[in-house]
């Protein structure tokens, strides 16, 4: 079978979230905004988004069914999964704050389907409303769940919320022996949101038109999958591909050409880590992979050569210079002792197309 570009889902820490391959390529206001931080405008909304809230990484946006008015924009870090889903339901759709029937009725439905997804029965959660943080006159509908179920589970939080006619809602998962990270990253959780949010109607308006322009000359990022994956290993690929994607629309300068993408050095080693991180993730989860291809790259990255290895086995022609601080001598005396039989191994590729093409 040749490969394709495919939308595939990948599961979340917990099996409860998702993320999907096809995704908005960042424009030039996904630079850095201020003090060399780097941010994203969301497509939907025009929020901006941190690259980093706490441990968790901007990792990309997925369109919804209609991408005109729907996005989630996910953040990944060992343990902990985020996902912000925007929907915009026009300048009137919804009243701002957490009273309106319709946020009622879209948080109930979220916790129906998680408690679903849970197959665990009489799972009942805290709820409350509370305000994005101290002082912040705005406030979000929250659930906290906690389950336990043969060593597997973890916490979930949900926050659910209205502004200037859009409907943000965020779904936080900490998985089993994370709690603590959990706890430290849902007042940064929320006041990152609540910073992201524009203060005025005028920016989601904008935003709204642009989402309704037509979109042929826009390029969006795609997933060209290898059918030949493990399946034991989807997941760990689709982060992989992930990271690539989102790191390339960052780090081409005025957009990204269309065509497949070769990775760069950073890119390709941002990549592997990300891999290297969802791997040792469903390892903790009790769900490892049999895989002798992220055993090794698990051993290399602890012996603090994962650059040293994307260099040394991974290099394109393209990588004219030789990065600095690589220790290209201590890792060969490394590696001749514990990759004797190592075979690196890359599944699927990437490729900005244009969306007319789709």
């Amino acid at each position: 079978m040749n490969n394709k570009i495919i939308a595939a889902i990948a599961t979340g820490l917990m099996g409860l979230g998702s993320i999907a391959a096809s995704a908005n390529v960042p424009g030039n206001e996904s630079r850095a905004a201020h003090a060399g931080e780097q941010t994203h405008t969301t497509s939907i909304g025009g929020l901006t988004l941190p690259q980093y809230i706490g441990p968790l990484e901007f990792i990309g946006e997925q369109s919804g069914a209609d991408p005109r008015t729907t996005a989630t924009y996910s953040y990944r870090a060992m343990g902990l999964a985020l996902d912000i889903h925007v929907s915009d339901l026009g300048a009137a759709g919804i009243a701002d704050g957490v009273a309106s029937a319709e946020l009622a009725r879209r948080f109930e439905q979220t916790q129906k389907s998680l408690v679903a997804a849970t197959e665990v029965h009489n799972l009942k959660p805290r709820e409350g409303t509370v305000p994005f943080a101290s002082g912040d006159a705005r406030s979000v509908r929250e659930a906290i769940y906690h389950f336990e179920r043969r060593g597997e589970g973890g916490t979930t939080y949900l926050w659910f919320t209205a502004m200037h006619g859009l409907v943000i809602d965020a779904r936080f998962d900490v998985a089993l022996g994370f709690e603590e990270d959990g706890d430290i990253g849902r007042s940064e959780i929320l006041a990152a949101i609540g910073d992201a949010i524009p203060a005025s109607a005028d920016v989601v308006a904008k935003a709204r038109t642009r989402a309704n322009e037509p979109a042929d000359a826009s390029v969006k990022v795609a997933i060209l999958w290898d059918p030949e994956t493990p399946e034991g290993e989807s997941k760990i690929w689709l982060a992989y591909l992930f990271a690539r994607a989102a790191f390339a629309a960052n780090e081409t300068a005025g957009g990204p050409a269309v065509g497949e993408r070769e990775s760069s050095f950073e890119e390709e080693v941002r990549g592997r880590q990300i891999a290297l991180t969802t791997f040792r993730a469903m390892r903790r989860d009790s769900a490892p992979p049999e895989s002798v291809y992220f055993n090794d790259i698990d051993r290399v990255e602890a012996a603090g050569f994962l650059r040293e290895y994307v260099w040394s086995y991974l290099r394109h022609p393209s990588w004219n210079a030789t990065p600095e601080k690589l220790d290209l001598v201590g890792f060969e005396t490394w590696r001749a002792e514990h990759l004797t039989n190592h075979q690196p191994v890359t599944h699927g590729r990437i490729a900005f197309r244009l969306a007319s093409a789709q």
